[in-house]
């Protein structure tokens, strides 16, 4: 019996110890398969990120080796007066496309739940925007909105009015940048706010129903409190991503002189480190630029955090 049984202990050891040995193989193989992804983010990202703040404290320009001045990039940042217009001009778009975002991907989100016919044709439009290629939808928008030949003028025309030159100031430029956001950026939105809207309970709003409440009453009381976290999500990214807009300024307006980019809003804080750093070679300043909008970016990701408490009801909430 004692044979039989130190045999036994030794054949659950061996599994055992297969086992763990089983189980460490598969470990290391799933490591291996981070090794090229781990290895990117060490090469492109931290690498780039810590050059990017030794440079912050360079005096580096487009030719010559960079020399240290500590501070002064910082000092100088402070008291630029177009990087204050820049932030300016960012913010405003901010303020007038995150709430554009909203509504029409609140919209669209609402059509999406009823059944109707082109239903599949409809959610393909929807979500268009975002598999298609940015630069060719810019493109588009700049065409159509063209003061001479564009689609837009020309429907003005064909009613009477007079066309509108969409790039010759500020207002008609801020009203173009701001429906291509839109554009851009609600297919997104729209889908993470029907699927929130897929988990409310068909059983709330059949009991409100019985309570006598009509379709605007139980949107305002059922639907839109108990989709204030998926609100929350969409009104985070879209700001964070409005305030690194960058291509379509790029892109959709012709190349104009900066004092000329200042006056008409088009200059954002992203396009103004562009300019620092590829127009004016100044590369330790545009380094300093850009940590200044990644702090930016931080301190109202935390302000939009804090301000989230107070406005948006979580399941555990009831």
């Amino acid at each position: 019996m004692d044979v039989r049984r130190s045999y036994g202990v030794m054949a659950g050891m061996r599994c055992a110890f297969a086992r763990r040995t089983l189980r460490w193989r598969q470990a290391m193989i799933g490591y291996l398969f981070l090794i090229p992804l781990l290895a990117g983010l060490l090469v492109f990202r931290l690498y780039g990120f810590g050059y990017n703040i030794w440079l912050s404290f360079m005096n580096a320009g487009a030719f010559g080796a960079p020399k240290f001045t500590g501070l002064d990039n910082y000092r100088e940042l402070l008291s630029d007066s177009q990087l204050g217009i820049a932030i300016i001009n960012t913010f405003k778009f901010a303020a007038i496309s995150v709430p554009g975002v909203v509504l029409v991907s609140l919209l669209l989100a609402t059509l999406m739940q009823y059944r109707f016919r082109g239903e599949s044709a409809f959610r393909a439009i929807i979500f268009l925007p975002a598999v298609c290629l940015p630069t060719a939808i810019i493109l588009v928008f700049g065409w159509m909105f063209q003061t001479q030949y564009g689609l837009v003028n020309a429907a003005i025309q064909a009613i009477g009015a007079a066309p509108v030159s969409w790039f010759g100031s500020a207002n008609g430029v801020t009203v173009v940048v701001s429906l291509l956001v839109v554009y851009l950026s609600f297919s997104v939105p729209t889908i993470v706010l029907y699927a929130g809207m897929q988990d409310i309970s068909p059983d709330l709003y059949e009991a409100a129903t019985l309570d006598g409440a009509g379709p605007l009453a139980r949107f305002f009381n059922i639907m839109l409190p108990l989709l204030t976290p998926s609100l929350f999500f969409v009104i985070l990214t879209t700001t964070i991503g409005t305030l690194k807009l960058f291509d379509v300024v790029y892109l959709l307006l012709p190349p104009v002189d900066q004092s000329v980019s200042m006056n008409y809003g088009l200059t954002l804080v992203y396009y103004y480190f562009y300019l620092a750093f590829i127009e004016s070679g100044q590369r330790g300043y545009a380094a300093a630029v850009s940590l200044f909008l990644l702090v930016l970016i931080l301190a109202v990701s935390v302000i939009l955090l804090r301000v989230q408490r107070r406005f948006v009801h979580y399941g555990e909430d009831g």
